[in-house]
């Protein structure tokens, strides 16, 4: 009696393992497709962002692909930023009147 109550408790824990993890017929979720390089463009797209669930937390491998998505975001825009205060940078000192001045000073009448 007690092997049948066992055997019982067994496989109601192995349907709702089953049924948990996405896999029970008309009760399953679709999951989400892997985020694209193209997802994570706004600060929005990355908030609104939900990494599909698995039976504890999060799927790893949706959830690592989407973060590295993220960090190659996130690196190309800081490089963005770098190039365009370099520019600005240069373009102030080009437009700097003082700056101007003592280069014709440098090179002298001769050059």
């Amino acid at each position: 009696m007690a092997v049948v109550i066992v055997l019982a408790a067994v496989v109601i824990l192995v349907g709702v393992v089953v049924v948990a993890m996405g896999r029970g017929g008309e009760l399953a979720r679709d999951r989400p497709a892997a985020p694209a390089a193209t997802d994570f463009r706004t600060w929005s797209d990355v908030a609104s962002y939900r990494p599909p669930a698995a039976l504890l937390g999060y799927h790893a491998g949706a959830t690592e692909y989407a973060l590295a998505q993220v960090a190659r975001a996130i690196a190309e825009r800081d490089a963005e930023i770098d190039l365009l205060r370099r520019r600005l940078a240069a373009a102030q000192l080009a437009t700097d009147a003082r700056w101007q001045v003592s280069r014709t000073a440098e090179q002298g009448p001769d050059e």
